[in-house]
């Protein structure tokens, strides 16, 4: 199911949804603070207008979703609240995924054009093979992801349903 209802596709690696409430941004950020204590399944770190939603470290594993939800003024009425929020792996997990990705394209980005280069004029290269070899890495680094998202999804989901219950707002609108 993706987030964003504006991405209809399922390949999104780090869901992301958006809210508008009409209660405003400092009585959401209460409310949130205020039912934190209750939810013994959330940890919740307040930066500002930043939550940092994750699962307590116990109950934790590899690809444990962390949340970060931003509230805002909202700009059309500054007494509303527009919500974006962010689940995703950790941050060191995702950082791996990304280092991984981009030392994978660089690989077959210089390789692959220092092969070109040889066999355009006229040499036998054997590192033509690092393109398609690149592409079907990526492709494991990415069903790794979705493997790793399925994993954490029921963590996702629990973030996601104490973000609802906690601003507990009937009027509250996904974008």
């Amino acid at each position: 199911m993706p987030f964003n209802t504006h991405n209809k596709d399922n390949i999104e690696v780090r869901p992301r949804f958006k809210l508008v409430t009409k209660k405003s941004p400092d009585a959401v950020l209460k409310k949130i603070m205020e039912e934190s204590p209750k939810e013994h399944d959330v940890n919740l770190k307040v930066k500002g207008n930043h939550v940092f939603l994750t699962i307590p470290e116990e109950e934790q594993h590899y690809w444990s979703p962390a949340m970060e939800v931003v509230v805002e003024k909202h700009r059309d009425n500054e007494e509303h609240s527009y919500i974006r929020c962010l689940i995703g792996p950790k941050q060191t997990v995702w950082m791996m995924v990304m280092f991984f990705y981009i030392a994978v394209g660089v690989i077959v980005f210089f390789g692959g054009m220092y092969g070109l280069v040889k066999w355009n004029m006229g040499k036998e290269t054997n590192l033509l093979w690092i393109i398609p070899a690149g592409i079907i890495i990526d492709g494991f680094i990415f069903l790794g992801t979705k493997w790793g998202q399925r994993r954490g999804r029921d963590q996702m989901y629990h973030l996601v349903s104490f973000l609802y219950h906690a601003i507990d707002d009937n009027e509250m609108v996904r974008l």
